[in-house]
């Protein structure tokens, strides 16, 4: 189970040059922001290597700080899975575009010494200690995941079994409230729901009628969702509801029961059940090889028979 400890997206209304510089810079911050701290004049990708889009090849720098493909490829990792599904090169401009400004912003704090400050220096450390022990977790666990395993898992948990409910959607998306209930009345007067879509709907199905096609719960939103899985096949909600910066109407066309989803499509899903479920076992190993002594909050060590 790895966790990555990247931030979400950095916003874009940060205006960096408003952080006027305080006390005595880190010592880990550059004493001219302007000079590189890596040497810049050598390529650092050889292009002659078959292997020039390995993980160390610097795709940005942010005054002499590389930035690498390695990393960019882990913060994509990193996505919700809604967002992750699209393509490397439609993702690659965006996370690289957050990795330098996150840069620019720790070069700022160094600047200002932050990363001296005891809550910050507590905050780095938990984040260094939660990702080695994720690394553990997933070499400890791991090795005993293998193929012959998740193919066990599935035949027992998956396999001929259905999957979970569809819907068939269709949406009208309105910037207001107002425009929203005014296109309900025209449905409940028996306007046609695709046309109205296509001529009234800011989202992206309008030109096929607002239809999503068939859906699970888990692929909605939760406002969606809660919505579309309620109404009987046929019904369109009666009010708007507002989600994801507009106001909704959702029409249910039909429900069905899902298909069994093949291996490869829960493989990973799988994996990370199993790595979930191997946690206690490997934190117990682990636990056996250490020895623990406990204090209260006034530095007295506990024993064993002492109330905490």
């Amino acid at each position: 189970m790895r966790i990555f400890l990247l931030p979400g997206l950095l916003c874009p209304c940060v205006a960096l040059a408003q952080i006027a510089p305080q006390g005595h810079p880190s010592p880990f911050a550059p004493g001219d922001l302007k000079q590189p701290i890596f040497d810049t004049a050598r390529p650092v990708i050889d292009t002659s290597h078959e292997q020039e889009k390995s993980a160390a090849s610097v795709v940005a720098e942010v005054d002499g700080r590389a930035i690498t493909l390695g990393e960019v490829s882990d913060a994509i990792a990193a996505l919700p899975p809604g967002m992750k599904s699209a393509s490397f090169a439609d993702l690659y401009p965006s996370v690289l575009d957050r990795l330098v400004r996150q840069q620019a912003l720790v070069i700022r704090a160094q600047q200002q010494a932050l990363d001296e400050d005891p809550p910050v220096r507590r905050k780095l450390k938990e984040a260094s200690d939660q990702v080695l022990a994720d690394e553990m977790l997933n070499r400890t666990i791991m090795p005993s995941i293998t193929e012959q395993a998740l193919l066990d898992r599935y035949n027992k948990d998956v396999a001929g079994k259905p999957g979970p409910d569809e819907v068939h959607l269709r949406i009208i998306m309105t910037t207001t409230e107002e425009a929203a209930r005014s296109l309900i009345a025209e449905l409940k007067a028996g306007g046609d729901f695709a046309a109205l879509a296509k001529r009234s709907s800011t989202d992206s199905t309008a030109s096929v009628g607002g239809d999503l096609g068939f859906m699970r719960m888990d692929a909605l939103n939760a406002e969606v969702g809660s919505v579309a899985f309620v109404l009987p096949p046929g019904q369109f909600t009666p009010y708007p509801f507002r989600s994801a910066g507009g106001w909704f109407i959702v029409k249910v066309e039909e429900r069905r029961g899902g298909k069994t989803p093949s291996y490869a499509d829960v493989r990973s899903i799988l994996q990370q059940v199993m790595l979930r479920e191997g946690v206690a076992e490997a934190a117990a190993r682990a636990m056996r090889g250490v020895t623990v002594r406990e204090f209260n909050i006034n530095g007295k060590e506990e024993t064993g028979d002492a109330p905490k």
